[in-house]
């Protein structure tokens, strides 16, 4: 018996072994199993990193030849795609070609890692940029404004000093006056929309940082809210005349006053004597002049022109003439009927009288004219189009300072002296207003002032665009639709922005 009991347990000892061998073998393989993952993980992890330093240097390609081209639109590209020359980046080398037009450049970048004559991985991109936006307002003032009876304006208004609002006069967007007032005459509207022209989701609010707080007429409304704020040092009263709600008008939202809010105010709820900060003062946008901005190629219809004529085209900003004004008039009455292109104008000593006329033109692509000298749009002349399938850009910007007064009124009877000015119905030709990308769409910016006299008040005669002025007055029923083509103009912003990303299979 104790025989048999040994050899079993002989016989168990030694299935225990194969089962240990049995055991070390399969860890074994597990462990060789884990190390292959972990192996393969880490490559996996490593290729995709040089995957993404690929894009990396691609991005960095695009980022710097847009900011050589901001430096000059007539830069040299010193490692073009399909040469054997390439630029070296922070992870590896990249190649880069690029197209300007207008204010936007597109630049096609590939980002070879980690070089391009042996690279394991290359991406490529093509990215669009433009200048920061500038104009986000349909009127810009930074002196007081008014905005005259009847007339109609799509966007938001902003003013550093006071804002009257005419008779009748409606606004579909906000008024904001940084430092000044806003005075509502009766009739006078601030609407958060206007199925009639489009105009939807706007704020429609109403307000002010200055003494004079807002006042209003009988019959005034505001669709969104009011609020008179008052700088840090004020002392708010309710019974205060100083940022204060005046007249007996009717606002839809919420009325809040560091003074006194009228009793005869109707609103969803009113708040005298609480005091709140101030609108931040906008800053006039700044233009800057740079002849390597524009297009140089005569073959380019968008090409600067200079009067005088200058040679090279890159000192064109240096010179100056006594007929610079007067050449330029005889080129545009010679193509006034297809005008198209980019002109620099700089008259010796620039007056009222030497003032550039655009009577009458019509547009055959975009058009730019930047002048010292003041400009005329005439009198009942609609800026239009060649046909309804061509639209265009238009930006007049005119660095004249007047000495004398400028008043829509002087504009009608004579002897004003404006920066920019118009008489009676002068009109853009906006085609389909359904449509913001047809027509005509106009920038008119002045570091000096700006009148324009009646519009008819045919609400079709909404011009769409932007005026930007240090001050600026207008008559009876001129209307303004913003249109956001105005937004980004070459020579305003000092910086550029992506506006489109792609990547591309190469």
């Amino acid at each position: 018996m104790r025989n048999a009991l040994l050899r079993a347990m002989h016989r168990e000892e030694g299935y225990s072994l194969v089962i240990s061998m049995l055991l070390m073998a399969i860890m074994m393989v597990l462990l060789a199993v884990s190390l292959d993952a972990g192996s393969a993980s880490l490559r996996q992890s490593s290729l995709s990193l040089e995957w993404s330093k690929s894009l990396t240097v691609a991005e960095g390609g695009a980022d710097a030849a847009v900011t050589l081209l901001g430096e000059s639109r007539s830069a040299t590209n010193s490692c073009a795609i399909g040469t054997s020359s390439v630029c070296d980046g922070v992870d590896g080398q990249y190649q880069v070609r690029w197209t300007t037009t207008g204010n936007q450049i597109v630049v096609t970048s590939v980002g070879y890692y980690p070089t391009k004559a042996d690279p394991q991985f290359a991406r490529e991109v093509q990215i669009t940029y433009e200048p920061v936006p500038s104009f986000k307002y349909a009127i810009f003032s930074q002196n007081a404004l008014a905005v005259a009876n009847n007339m109609t304006v799509i966007g938001d208004v902003y003013s550093a000093g006071d804002i009257t609002l005419g008779t009748n006069a409606m606004v579909c967007g906000s008024l904001l006056s940084s430092a000044g007032g806003v005075i509502m005459q009766n009739g006078a509207s601030v609407v958060k929309s206007y199925s009639a022209l489009g105009c939807t989701g706007r704020a429609g609010n109403v307000w002010t940082g200055g003494t004079n707080g807002i006042s209003g007429g009988t019959t005034g409304t505001v669709e969104g809210t009011v609020k008179a704020s008052n700088p840090s040092t004020a002392t708010c009263s309710s019974s205060g005349s100083s940022y204060a709600i005046a007249g007996s008008f009717t606002v839809v939202g919420t009325a809040t006053a560091c003074g006194s809010i009228a009793s005869g105010l109707t609103a969803a709820s009113k708040t005298a004597g609480s005091s709140s900060s101030q609108p931040t003062p906008v800053t006039f946008p700044a233009y800057t002049f740079d002849p390597n901005n524009y297009p140089s190629a005569s073959s380019d219809p968008l090409h600067l022109q200079c009067y005088p004529t200058t040679t090279p085209i890159t000192n064109c900003s240096g010179n100056d003439s006594t007929t610079a004004v007067s050449d330029f008039n005889a080129y545009v009455t010679a193509h006034k009927s297809a005008l198209t292109g980019t002109f620099a104008v700089w008259q010796r000593t620039p007056s009222s009288s030497t003032a550039i006329n655009l009577d009458g033109i019509t547009l055959s692509g975009d058009f730019t004219l930047v002048t010292n000298a003041p400009v005329t749009f005439g009198n009942t002349s609609t800026v239009t189009t060649t046909s309804s399938s061509v639209a265009a850009d238009l930006s007049v910007i005119s660095t004249y300072q007047p000495t004398g007064s400028c008043t829509a009124a002087l504009v009608n009877t004579g002897g004003a002296d404006c920066s920019i000015y118009g008489k009676n119905s002068v009109e853009f030709d906006s085609g389909v207003q359904s449509d913001p990308n047809d027509g005509v769409v106009g920038l008119l910016y002045t570091t000096g002032k700006m009148a324009f006299v009646n519009s008819s008040n045919n609400i079709a005669d909404v011009g769409d665009g932007a005026l930007y002025a240090q001050s600026m007055d207008f008559k009876n029923g001129f209307n303004v639709i913003y249109n956001s083509r105005v937004e980004r103009v070459l020579g305003f912003g000092a910086s550029y922005e992506q506006v489109l990303w792609q990547e591309l299979n190469i």
